[in-house]
């Protein structure tokens, strides 16, 4: 069989520029996704670790299709945080490994690839097709591939139908209950929901399919021109107002290190407004009015404020301070203090408005370790 698209190194690199395109387009709509039954970082986590592989030392040194799929998928792993680090990271990290060292890939060895990815990440995960992950969008991927190619037709050809069935198969997420992952603890009201794992596994297949098109992917000299234009023009407009985050906590240590974990998982991005209200102002254990009032004005940055408490005497403290109306458009949340936290900081990073925040750190409540 013939191909009028080489599947060589160049391909691959307009596959990763594509990846990082559609990723960071689309990385507010996974956050979404992933808000109603997950942990609201998906889109977030992504698009911090596509945009840093893109420029990783280790991806630019590569010279050959594996060597660039196995970088990016060490890179993923290290980077993106949750599971989907693990498990995007294998997908990359094992079509790269089967691709070797070839020069140019053939057809059937991309098949190949993405067969042996998926029964990597089936096995990972413990999942299989109708479980409501990113299986049920890489598995018809590959399979369509596949089945393309046996009829008779062009890489092309293979890659839009392996693209189609990607993104039906995410759909099909919808009416599943989770079977697996972390929308799993939900039971029947994971239903409903399309997944995020399958969202972006399809968004990443109709990536690879847009490579085969050079017109359609990003062109790194221009986009590198534009940047240079930009940095010599005016200064773009301030960014939108986003939701700012209060940690209320008897103990000034816990408050920081829960800050700090918060911001770890947000990454290399932009975190939202994040402050304090820990311990007593002599730095004793206790709450403070006083210092309450000062975090919500730090935090407030016009798109509202979302308080989190550790307990006790923090939540009477804040309630009675909204109770005498001294803080406006602030929210006090009813969730798990770390787990809370570390969901309302990542949504209003991702730009999620208050209401999104708030939907986030109260699904922390259902958090289950066991």
């Amino acid at each position: 069989m013939t191909t009028t698209v080489p599947l060589d190194f160049a391909f691959f690199r307009r596959f990763l520029d594509r990846a990082v395109e559609v990723v960071v387009a689309s990385a507010d709509r996974l956050t979404e996704l992933d808000a109603a039954i997950g942990d609201a970082d998906h889109g977030a986590n992504l698009k911090r670790g596509f945009t840093s592989a893109a420029e990783a030392e280790t991806v630019a040194a590569a010279s050959t299709p594996g060597a660039l799929l196995t970088a990016v998928g060490a890179h993923l792993t290290n980077t993106v945080g949750g599971a989907s680090g693990p498990l995007f990271g294998t997908v990359f990290r094992r079509m790269g490994k089967v691709l070797g060292e070839d020069a140019v890939v053939a057809p059937e060895a991309l098949g190949q690839a993405l067969a042996a990815a998926v029964r990597s990440v089936r096995r990972l995960g413990d999942s299989a097709p109708g479980d409501a992950t990113m299986v049920d969008a890489l598995q018809p991927a590959a399979d369509a591939f596949a089945a393309a190619l046996e009829e008779g037709g062009e890489v092309a050809e293979a890659l839009r139908a392996a693209a189609r069935a990607a993104s039906e198969g995410a759909e099909a997420t919808i009416p599943l209950r989770a079977r697996r992952g972390r929308a799993s603890y939900l039971g029947e009201r994971s239903v409903g929901h399309q997944d995020p794992g399958a969202a972006s596994s399809a968004l990443l297949v109709a990536a690879l399919s847009e490579a085969t098109y050079p017109e359609l992917a990003p062109r790194r000299q221009e986009k590198e021109e534009a940047a240079g234009a930009d940095a010599s023009a005016d200064a773009p407009p301030p960014a939108p107002a986003r939701v700012g985050v209060v940690l209320v906590s008897h103990s000034r240590d816990l408050a920081a290190a829960t800050a700090g974990l918060a911001a770890a998982l947000v990454g290399t991005g932009d975190p939202a407004p994040v402050a304090l209200a820990g311990g007593l102002p002599d730095g004793g254990v206790g709450t403070s009015a006083e210092l309450v009032r000062a975090a919500v004005a730090e935090a407030g940055a016009g798109a509202g404020v979302v308080v989190l408490c550790d307990m006790g005497s923090a939540v009477l403290t804040v309630k009675s301070l909204l109770g005498e109306g001294e803080l406006a458009d602030t929210r006090l949340v009813d969730a798990p203090f770390v787990e809370g936290a570390v969901a309302a900081v990542v949504t209003a990073s991702a730009g999620g408005d208050l209401a999104a925040v708030l939907a986030a750190a109260e699904d922390a409540r259902t958090y289950r370790k066991l």
